[in-house]
């Protein structure tokens, strides 16, 4: 096995962006990623500044809460994004050599859209 060189991963990622589901579903997923992001940043981050403290709400079942210092509000959507770049870098550069794995993780991206946007949304309304 050896290591894909750049110019390898650029020929796997331009034959994948030729594939309509995996360009469009790639675009919905960082844009998605990106834009609940913001939103969730706008909508917390003046609250969660106002009182100094974010509140980690993660178990709507027994109310447990962990409240941590303002700047956490960060972590989650941080997390999101980055590892939606990083199932898409992975995924256009194993098109070539396995396409069914490729579209495998663009789906991935693209379901995973909803629960992640669902989580921050019902966080934001915990930290409000």
């Amino acid at each position: 096995m050896s290591w894909m060189t750049l110019d390898g991963w650029w020929l796997s990622a331009r034959l994948a962006w030729s594939r309509p589901w995996m360009r469009w579903s790639a675009i919905f997923s960082i844009a998605a990623s990106a834009g609940v992001s913001i939103w969730f940043l706008a909508t917390t981050l003046p609250s969660v500044r106002r009182h100094d403290a974010f509140i980690y709400h993660y178990n709507i079942y027994l109310g447990i809460d962990d409240v941590r210092v303002w700047s956490w509000v960060f972590f989650l959507p941080s997390v999101w994004f980055a590892v939606t770049v990083l199932d898409l870098i992975v995924a256009f550069g194993l098109f070539r050599s396995d396409s069914l794995l490729a579209r495998a993780l663009v789906t991935l991206a693209f379901v995973w859209v909803f629960p992640w946007a669902g989580a921050l949304f019902y966080l934001s309304i915990v930290n409000l």
